[in-house]
């Protein structure tokens, strides 16, 4: 289950975190146990794997594929990320998993050969061995999803795991006294792999293109984070330093270096107009923290906020890094948050959805039925939805506009980039009415001036007849988003294999 685990996340920076790379992740999970089983099945049919010491040859194979995992894992991504999505999917996770799984699927049928010894047995030996094996599987999976990930990251733990399967694998075949010419190999074998596998360089260990500093790489609950300063050109053709933040590749805020709380995305410089708009907003809500550039906004505006973010990695980049005033920041996911909260707000804002990046649990209707209960009368509910390539054909948009009004919202759409076709798209949620047509935005940092009119965005623009009501219970987020998810990866590929051909790694 944890190399499972770490299987999925190893993907994570080159074929994202979406529905589709954890349905090729279980597949190919199954795949490898069910070859797995079988196989060991079979091999006890042969008299020379009918002796014990086999089994622990088995499982000291499979040690050091795992401990193999995050070199191997990156080794054959970077070689496939030029592929179609779903062929460089599922051909990198053949290679990096599916063989540790398959030699630990092996394993159970040969101990369960080995205790065995009457047929009417056979049926309890079983079960023990399977309930022994699973419960060692729950106990390492919540071990490592709840506090080893999120605190340590992937790579390590992992190649430490294998290391200690190794290790344990070694001890077995001290013991068995007709094997003890082998240990020697055995060790060697060890070796040779862990030092393969550690001297593997981390990805924040170099630049990943020319004029670019990494600041700061690490792997955790969301994934692999990156801050890095790429020298790049103004308009007028002076060079400047730009300030990125990326989670799993995908770009979720960059600014100046020299002006670290000034944000360059589209959205978030409207959000600070929308903001000001608001009728009510001496208390608000944050959920997604960024790199803090909402949280600067609300905050220079004199509004008392409380922050949510589920990564505690993305408030503490958001200080040093970004100068994000300290707060208190409530680390959890956020509908949790919102389901036991029982504080209420002037303002909410919802920054979450980015990239392929899209907790379907906060977009449905009983979410915004509760963040509904969470506003004070006159409140506002903000939310984004960055980076949307295409509108046309875009039935994600229309659905949470459907839900929100099926929540009691009346909704006005904004695009700050002031097309039809592509761009941010920002929701603005009141139970009564918003007249767009009292407001005038303001020049601001890519926010040209005019009548607040001028922003905003038609649903005929997108696939309204695919629209439906998003609900826990039918949340097809995944399947409306299909389309974008594909085409954020497709554009993350081209910019790898471009990283991978200048500078030979990523």
């Amino acid at each position: 289950m944890v190399t499972e685990l770490a299987g999925a996340k190893l993907l994570t920076p080159f074929f994202g975190a979406s529905l589709y790379s954890w349905a090729s992740t279980l597949s190919i999970t199954l795949l490898a146990l069910m070859a797995g089983y079988y196989f060991g099945g079979y091999v006890t049919t042969k008299p020379r794997f009918s002796s014990s010491d086999k089994i622990v040859w088995v499982f000291l194979l499979s040690g050091l594929l795992v401990l193999l995992m995050p070199f191997l894992g990156h080794f054959i991504m970077q070689r496939t990320i030029s592929f179609s999505f779903f062929v460089g999917l599922v051909l990198s996770q053949l290679f990096f998993l599916f063989f540790p799984i398959f030699l630990m699927g092996m394993i159970s049928p040969m101990i369960i050969f080995q205790v065995t010894k009457k047929a009417e047995l056979s049926g309890r030996s079983a079960g023990n061995i399977y309930a022994i094996s699973t419960s060692g599987g729950i106990l390492f999976t919540m071990i490592f999803g709840f506090v080893i990930i999120p605190d340590y990251g992937i790579s390590m733990p992992v190649k430490l795991l294998g290391l200690a399967v190794c290790a344990l694998a070694l001890i077995f075949l001290l013991k068995e006294k007709l094997t003890v010419k082998k240990v020697p190999l055995a060790l060697a074998l060890i070796l040779i792999t862990a030092a393969v596998s550690f001297n593997q360089a981390s990805p924040g260990s170099f630049s990943p293109l020319a004029k670019t500093t990494m600041l700061n790489y690490s792997e955790g609950l969301l994934g692999e984070l990156k801050v890095m300063d790429q020298v790049g050109f103004s308009p007028n053709g002076e060079p400047v330093t730009i300030r990125k933040l990326k989670v799993n590749n995908i770009q979720q805020n960059y600014v100046f270096t020299k002006m670290p709380t000034q944000s360059l995305l589209y959205y978030v410089n409207f959000t600070k107009q929308l903001v000001k708009f608001a009728p009510r907003k001496q208390t608000g809500l944050l959920i997604g923290l960024g790199a803090g550039s909402l949280f600067k906004i609300l905050y220079d505006q004199g509004i008392q906020v409380e922050t949510v973010e589920i990564d505690r990695r993305i408030y503490d980049i958001g200080i040093k890094y970004f100068e994000m005033p300290e707060h208190f920041c409530t680390i959890t996911d956020g509908r949790y948050f919102i389901n036991v909260t029982k504080k209420k707000y002037d303002l909410i804002i919802l920054d979450v959805i980015i990239g392929e990046s899209v907790p379907g649990q906060l977009i449905t209707l009983e979410s915004f039925k509760r963040l509904g209960e969470l506003l004070n009368p006159g409140g506002t509910l903000i939310i984004e939805h960055g980076g949307v390539n295409s509108f046309a054909g875009n039935a994600f948009v229309p659905s949470i506009a459907k839900t929100l009004n099926a929540a009691g919202f009346q909704v006005s759409i904004f695009n700050p980039l002031l097309s039809d076709q592509f761009g941010d798209v920002m929701f603005m949620a009141t139970k009564e009415k918003f007249d767009v047509s009292k407001y005038t935005v303001q020049p601001d940092v890519l926010i040209k001036a005019g009548p607040l009119s001028s922003y905003v965005l038609s649903l005929d623009n997108f696939d309204t007849a695919d629209a439906v009501v998003l609900t826990d219970d039918n949340n097809k987020i995944d399947m409306l988003l299909k389309s974008h998810y594909l085409e954020v990866r497709k554009g993350i590929r081209k910019e790898l294999a471009k990283m991978k051909s200048t500078s030979g790694n990523f």
